[in-house]
C-alpha cells in the first residue's frame, strides 16, 4: 500500500501544471522565486505628457512598478539617429526627465522608455509623441554709426543639420618605412580623423578634433611591408560624419592599385670582411684582454685555444650565462603584450619577436625583432610589445646579456593576442562655462555615445540624482555636451559606448568640475625601450612609454648627449594631441648606439603642462659581426688599431 502511495504522489507532481506548483510555494519563497526565477516583463507606463521651452522640454510618464527613466527623441520620426536623456536609477514609478541641449523652433519626435528590476524594457506606445521647441529670438545688435532702431527684434530659426561633410581631394604620400600622412579637404568646417588597419575593420584611430577645411593627418608605427587600409572621417559642429572610399596601401609599395608593381630594386648583398689576415693579432690581443680583466681565471680551463676563436660564443664561454627563469609571465590583449621574467645575474631585458607567418625556424635568426633595453642590467624584467595584431600567433625568445659574458637565450615561446576588443583609445572635456562642457572620445571601432554624470554631496556620489545623456548613432569618434552642471560642484562623470554587438566599454573623469583647472597632469611609469629590425638592415626605433593621471597629449624632447638638469633639450617629437592616460611614442631618428637626454611631456585639456625631470639611456646597437665586435674591444681597451695602416 505504501508503494502505491508513493507511486500516486510521484504522479500528481509529475502532471501537476507549474504555475499551480510555483503558486503553492509563493506564500513562503515568494522574494527568491520573484528575484532569481522569473524576469517580469517590462512596467507599464501611461499618463506621458511633455512641456516644451525654448530649448528643452519636460517630459513626464508613471510606471506600475520601480524604474529607471529615458527619453529617446530625434527630428525624424523613425528615430534612425535618435539621441536618449535620462537616469538609469531605479527608485520612482513617477517619472520626470529634462531633455536640454534642443534646437529651435525644430519638432521633435519622442517615446519613453522604462527599465524594471529583474525585468525587460517598456517603451511608449504610441511611438508618434512629438513637440515643437520654441524660435529662438535674439536681440537685433545695434550698429556703431546709426542710433538704435526701435521694437522688435532677430528672429533665428535654427534649423538641424543632418548633412555630413563631403570629403574631396584624397591623397596619401608615405614618407618612410613606418610612416605615411593622409590629406583632404570638406565643404565646411570639421574635425580629421584617419581610420586605419590591417582589415576594412580598421581597429585604430588617429587625428585632431580641431575644425577646419583641409587636413592633414599623419599615421605612424606603420610595420614595413604590411597592407594597411585606411579612410579619412570628418565630423561637423552637429556630429555628422563623412567618410572617404577606403585606400590599400604598404609603405613598401605605397598605394596599391590594381596595376601589377614595377619589380623593386635589389640591393647588393654586403660581402664581409675577410678576416683571416689579421685573426692571429686579433686573438693574442684578446688573450692579454682576458688576462687583465679576469687575472684570476685559468686560460687552461677555458677549453678553446685562443687562435681559433671564431665566434662571439666562443670569447664569452669564460664568463658566467645568466639562468632564464623557466615560462616567462606573458599578459596580453589584443594589441598589446608584456612579457616578465627573472635572471640569476643582473643583465639586459630583450624580447626576439615574429609573427608565425614570420617564424623562420631553424635559421640563424628565427625572429623579425628584438625589443627591450640593451643598457640596463637588472634580475627582474620586463618589455611590452606595443602595435601588435589582433587575433594573431606570436613566436618570442627571451634574451638577457651580463656586461661581460655570453647572452642567455629562451626557447621559443607562443602566444596569441586577443581578437580585438571595443577601446576608447582618446578622451578628454572641454569647460564652455560654468554650466557647459563638451566631453570627447574615440573608439576603435563604430559603437554608440554616452555620458552619465553625478555630483558629490558632502564628499559622497549622489548615485541618485545621476543623469544620463546618449546618442545612438555609431561612429568612432564621439561629442555630447551637457548644459545643466552646477558651477563649482565636482561631478563623477562616466563616458561610455556599446558596439552593435552589445559590447560595452567605459572610461572615468572621477573629479569634474566646471571651474577652472589649475593642476597639471602628473607623469609617471616613464621608461624607454629599442627595438632592431633585423630583416631592414638593422633599423633601430625608440619607444618611449608613461603614465598620467589624467587624459593629456605626448610630445618627447630630446637632445642626443648628457645634458645638465637645466638643459634647454633643442629638439623635440611632434605633438600629439590625442588626450589619453596612456602614451607611448616611438622615434626612428635617433642614431643607433648613442646616448640621449630626453623628458615627456603632457598636457591636459585645461592646458596645464607637466614636464618630467631628465631622463638618459643609449639607443640599440646595429647587429655586428663577430669580427667587428672584437675589433671594437681591442679598439677601445688598448688603442693599437689605430696604428694599423
Amino acid at each position: 500500500m505504501k508503494k502505491i502511495k508513493k507511486i500516486i504522489i510521484y504522479l500528481i507532481c509529475l502532471f501537476l501544471p507549474m504555475n499551480g506548483l510555483l503558486a503553492t510555494m509563493q506564500s513562503s519563497s515568494y522574494v527568491i522565486y520573484d528575484s532569481v526565477m522569473h524576469n517580469f516583463d517590462g512596467p507599464v507606463i501611461s499618463a506621458v505628457a511633455h512641456s516644451v521651452s525654448e530649448q528643452t522640454a519636460t517630459v513626464t510618464w508613471t510606471t506600475d512598478q520601480i524604474s529607471d527613466a529615458f527619453v529617446e527623441y530625434s527630428t525624424d520620426s523613425g528615430f534612425a539617429a535618435s539621441k536618449e536623456q535620462g537616469t538609469s536609477v531605479q527608485n520612482a514609478t513617477s517619472h520626470s526627465v529634462v531633455v536640454s541641449g534642443l534646437s529651435g523652433a525644430t519638432t521633435y519626435y519622442y517615446r519613453v522608455k522604462s527599465k524594471r528590476l529583474n525585468g525587460g524594457v517598456s517603451i511608449s506606445t504610441p511611438a508618434g509623441n512629438s513637440f515643437t521647441t520654441a524660435a529662438v529670438v535674439v536681440p537685433e545688435p545695434t550698429p556703431e554709426a546709426e542710433p538704435a532702431a526701435s521694437g522688435g527684434g532677430l528672429l533665428i530659426i535654427d534649423k538641424t543639420d543632418k548633412i555630413a561633410p563631403v570629403i574631396s581631394e584624397v591623397a596619401l604620400k608615405i614618407l618612410n618605412n613606418s610612416e605615411a600622412e593622409l590629406s583632404w579637404k570638406t565643404d565646411e568646417d570639421a574635425t580629421e580623423f584617419a581610420e586605419y588597419g590591417s582589415s576594412l575593420a580598421y581597429g585604430f584611430v588617429f587625428g585632431k578634433w580641431s575644425a577646419s577645411t583641409e587636413h592633414v593627418v599623419k599615421i605612424s608605427n606603420l610595420q614595413e611591408g604590411v597592407e594597411y587600409h585606411v579612410r579619412a572621417l570628418s565630423s561637423d559642429s552637429w556630429g555628422n560624419v563623412g567618410y572617404s572610399e577606403d585606400i590599400l596601401f604598404s609603405t613598401v609599395k605605397g598605394v596599391i592599385t590594381d596595376k601589377p608593381d614595377d619589380e623593386a630594386s635589389t640591393t647588393p648583398p654586403v660581402v664581409p670582411l675577410d678576416e683571416a689576415g689579421i685573426m692571429a693579432e686579433v686573438s693574442r690581443r684578446v688573450l692579454e684582454f682576458i688576462n687583465r680583466l679576469f687575472p684570476e681565471v685559468s686560460l687552461n680551463n677555458l677549453g678553446n685555444n685562443l687562435a681559433d676563436i671564431n665566434s662571439l660564443d666562443d670569447l664569452n664561454n669564460f664568463a658566467p650565462t645568466p639562468i632564464l627563469s623557466g615560462e616567462p609571465r606573458i599578459r596580453v590583449t589584443a594589441t598589446e603584450a608584456v612579457i616578465s621574467w627573472t635572471t640569476d645575474i643582473p643583465a639586459t631585458s630583450q624580447v626576439a619577436m615574429a609573427t608565425d607567418a614570420d617564424y623562420r625556424a631553424g635559421a640563424s635568426e628565427a625572429y623579425r625583432q628584438i625589443i627591450g633595453n640593451t643598457e640596463n642590467l637588472d634580475t627582474v624584467h620586463e618589455v611590452t610589445l606595443y602595435n601588435l595584431a589582433p587575433n594573431t600567433t606570436y613566436h618570442i625568445q627571451l634574451r638577457s646579456k651580463p656586461t661581460i659574458g655570453a647572452m642567455a637565450r629562451s626557447r621559443d615561446f607562443i602566444f596569441e593576442t586577443a581578437t580585438e576588443e571595443l577601446s576608447i583609445t582618446s578622451f578628454f572635456s572641454q569647460v564652455i562655462d560654468d554650466q557647459s562642457a563638451e566631453f570627447k572620445w574615440v573608439t576603435n571601432k563604430d559603437a554608440d555615445s554616452e555620458i552619465t554624470y553625478a555630483p558629490y554631496r558632502d564628499g559622497v556620489l549622489a548615485v541618485d540624482l545621476s543623469r544620463t545623456v546618449k546618442d545612438n548613432a555609431l561612429s568612432v569618434i564621439h561629442n555630447i555636451k551637457i548644459s545643466d552642471f552646477i558651477g563649482g560642484t565636482v561631478y563623477n562623470v562616466v563616458f561610455a559606448s556599446t558596439d552593435e554587438n552589445g559590447n560595452r566599454i567605459t572610461e572615468t573623469l572621477a573629479n569634474f568640475t566646471t571651474a577652472p583647472d589649475d593642476a597639471p597632469p602628473v607623469a609617471s611609469h616613464i621608461k624607454a625601450d629599442s627595438t632592431v629590425f633585423l630583416d631592414r638592415n638593422n633599423k633601430t626605433q625608440t619607444i618611449i612609454s608613461w603614465l598620467t593621471n589624467e587624459p593629456a597629449t605626448s610630445r618627447i624632447l630630446y637632445q642626443e648627449g648628457v645634458h645638465s638638469v637645466n638643459a634647454d633639450l633643442k629638439e623635440s617629437t611632434e605633438l600629439n594631441s590625442n588626450y589619453t592616460k596612456e602614451h607611448v611614442v616611438v622615434i626612428t631618428k635617433f642614431k643607433p648606439g648613442s646616448v640621449y637626454t630626453f623628458r615627456v611631456e603632457s598636457i591636459d585639456s585645461g592646458g596645464n603642462v607637466v614636464l618630467s625631470k631628465l631622463h638618459t639611456f643609449m639607443t640599440a646597437k646595429k647587429k655586428e659581426s663577430i669580427f667587428q665586435i672584437i675589433m671594437n674591444i681591442l679598439e677601445n681597451t688598448f688603442g693599437w688599431m689605430k696604428k694599423i695602416g
